[in-house]
């Protein structure tokens, strides 16, 4: 006879899960002269039971299926919103570990009832978690209208950073991974996210970065013009930009566009990283500029040359 599972607290919990699962199928077949009500709450609560067992057992499919019944009957018989949500999310939280398909629908389910209570942060919460998921997945296009939709979310409940964080996550997936880039998009984003941090004395400090990226998805383009047309219009309103580190990156930048001249921007590009490291956005991006250039000189990298160009 094979031994009961042990959990840590020393508990014997072997097999009671189905046992359950069991008596919750049982209870809801179960004629009641109290009416059903109280069938279908014994059974939700059998089933929760039932999810608890799986989950220590680490049996997260069989668990995620518990706490879906203990959903359906909190839903559809209870009308309990509150707890359907929590059992959503204790299923979406074991399917993760089996199915993200369905785990991103249990969430997704979660999300739609906090919504209609009026709980967004909750959802803005869930969501960004569906994202990431998707990003992790390789699923650009859905993580990009996730966090996209988490945003939203958030600044409804008036969380700024949090938004803010969300929409430079779209941003960054638009520009460096989404095949093909949209670089415009990108740009068009953290502009707004430099014009957002201006109205914040505790962060305004952070525009010149967001500044910085959308300049960088100009050249990134291939519009120069562009390009030197946001310096000016991003100097107009943060008077400090100019003067930056990364205004003055900015304006070399341009001028080797002007010049047709790649090894001026690698050296610009190296001095700037002495001082401040050029992360890997920053540097994918770079890249994309400098093949700009060079093709624009007539020195076009081939279809053969490694994909790591070097800026240094």
């Amino acid at each position: 006879m094979l031994p009961l599972y042990q959990s840590p607290l020393g508990f014997a919990l072997g097999g009671r899960g189905d046992k359950f699962m069991a008596d919750a199928e049982a209870r809801l077949k179960k004629f009641s002269f109290f009416g059903s009500g109280s069938k279908f709450e014994d059974a939700a609560e059998l089933y929760q039971k039932a999810g608890n067992c799986y989950k220590v057992e680490e049996k997260w499919q069989e668990a995620g299926d518990a706490y879906m019944k203990a959903a359906d009957l909190h839903q559809n018989k209870l009308e309990s919103t509150h707890e359907a949500s929590a059992a959503l999310m204790n299923a979406g939280n074991c399917y993760k570990k089996s199915s993200p398909p369905s785990a991103i629908s249990a969430f997704r389910a979660a999300v739609s009832n906090w919504c209609e209570a009026g709980r967004f942060n909750q959802a803005a919460k869930l969501t960004k978690e569906i994202a990431e998921m998707y990003e992790k997945d390789n699923e650009v296009v859905e993580a990009i209208d996730n966090y996209n939709q988490a945003a939203t979310f958030f600044e409804t409940e008036n969380s700024k950073s949090q938004g803010n964080a969300c929409k430079a996550k779209v941003a960054e997936l638009c520009s460096a991974v989404l095949d093909p880039p949209d670089l415009a998009r990108a740009a068009d984003i953290y502009e707004t996210l430099g014009r957002n941090c201006l109205d914040s004395a505790l962060i305004k400090y952070n525009a010149k970065n967001y500044f910085t990226s959308a300049v960088f998805c100009h050249l990134a383009l291939g519009d120069a013009v562009a390009a030197r047309m946001k310096i000016e219009q991003f100097g107009g309103m943060d008077f400090s930009f100019r003067d930056s580190r990364e205004g003055k990156l900015c304006e070399a930048l341009c001028q080797s566009f002007d010049d047709y001249d790649p090894s001026a921007m690698a050296t610009a590009c190296m001095e700037f990283d002495r001082v401040s490291k050029l992360d890997a956005w920053k540097t994918q991006i770079l890249v994309r500029v400098k093949r700009n250039i060079e093709e624009m000189g007539g020195g076009g990298v081939g279809e053969d040359e490694d994909e790591e160009v070097d800026l240094t």
